[in-house]
């Protein structure tokens, strides 16, 4: 009994890591932003032990953006500009973090912003290296990112549900 009750304690996060992808020395593939225009909308859920909210603009000229913020005991902690992006033919999710001040985390310039270039496009799920969006039906939308701290990796997994 006790070696199912780990096995069961393992198994959401085993699941989570197995849903993020990296690119490594591989090229990006072919994908337009049409691919991904379903994630347009308004998403608000859990994750980081807190509630967050995701939001993205449709497709124009080129790009889709999005804001995203994390809250906890109903204080803000930061937010994400993301900028989804046509480059050489693929997609790019690039995004910078701001404190709730709007002080940056990321020094000033573009090339500062994080960038997680596109490993695949499978049915409702975008896998970018190192975050994977992951739709499911039309009104709930699983981020999966992963975060490296102290030496340490570990699966984030967001929990959204469509607001508009």
């Amino acid at each position: 009994m006790r070696l199912i009750m780990i096995a069961a304690l393992l198994l959401p996060s085993q699941l989570a890591a197995q849903d993020v992808r990296s690119l490594g020395d591989a090229a990006s593939p072919p994908a337009t932003l049409d691919q991904v225009a379903w994630l347009a909308g308004s998403w608000r859920g859990t994750g980081l032990g807190g509630e967050s909210h995701e939001s993205w603009l449709p497709p124009v000229h080129g790009q889709m953006a999005g804001i995203f913020h994390q809250g906890s005991d109903s204080q803000l902690q930061f937010y994400e500009i993301l900028q989804m992006v046509e480059r050489d033919g693929s997609l790019v999710l690039r995004l910078k973090h701001f404190n709730g001040d709007l002080s940056g985390w990321e020094d000033n310039g573009a090339e500062s912003a994080l960038e997680f270039p596109l490993v695949a496009i499978e049915n409702d799920t975008a896998y970018f290296s190192g975050l994977t969006y992951e739709r499911i039906g039309d009104d709930q939308l699983l981020v999966h990112l992963r975060l490296r701290s102290n030496g340490e990796t570990r699966i984030e997994t967001f929990d959204f549900t469509r607001i508009d």
